[in-house]
């Protein structure tokens, strides 16, 4: 009688092929979380183009801010932009997980583009606040109550301001070492 067969011990998996993995795997997720969000967003927008937000606004005596008009106006195309975004994104995170050097290189590339974009909408943020306030008449804003909800907005303009510089700090800090972990010899080595 012989003894059983062992079976053979699979090899290791090196560090660089599990991160390339967990890494393509949790951006998939988001890009698919991404993708559901922007149908989502799509829908809405179809829902909405329906009410005329702006024209209630102006209908209501408001004063309505140019980019809130631009938005309104491009909000369909603004929606399907993002989609298209996210949907290259899973494309490239799908490539990086199969190996393919493209996938490596177009993710390098999202996390640049999305860290420089977290700093673009700092300015975009701060000055949505100041036009936020051209809506009020001034009667308004020159009134006790007025005065209250201006002191208000300066420091809701000021903590969002810091809140979004730490986040895009943290995240272009996140997204460096992820760029420079993906450029080290052995991950590229994993790539074809």
């Amino acid at each position: 009688m012989s003894p059983p067969d062992l079976p053979t011990a699979t090899p290791r998996r090196s560090s660089a092929d599990r991160f390339i993995d967990l890494t393509a795997k949790l951006s998939l997720a988001l890009g698919a979380l991404g993708i559901v969000w922007c149908l989502f967003q799509l829908l809405m927008v179809a829902l909405l183009g329906r009410l005329d937000i702006v024209a209630l606004m102006q209908r209501d005596g408001l004063v309505v801010p140019d980019w809130i008009q631009w938005t309104d106006a491009h909000a369909f195309s603004l929606s399907v932009a993002l989609l298209l975004f996210c949907i290259a994104f899973v494309v490239v995170c799908w490539a990086m997980l199969k190996r393919h050097e493209w996938g490596r290189i177009g993710f390098i590339v999202f996390l640049l583009l999305v860290a420089l974009g977290n700093f673009a909408f700092i300015p975009v943020m701060d000055s949505m606040f100041n036009s936020m306030l051209t809506i009020f008449p001034a009667d308004f804003l020159s009134s006790p109550q007025g005065a209250e909800m201006r002191a208000q907005m300066a420091f809701s303009r000021w903590s969002l301001l810091i809140t979004l510089l730490v986040s895009s700090l943290a995240i272009a800090a996140l997204h460096g070492w992820l760029a420079i972990k993906l450029q080290r010899r052995d991950v590229r080595d994993l790539f074809h």
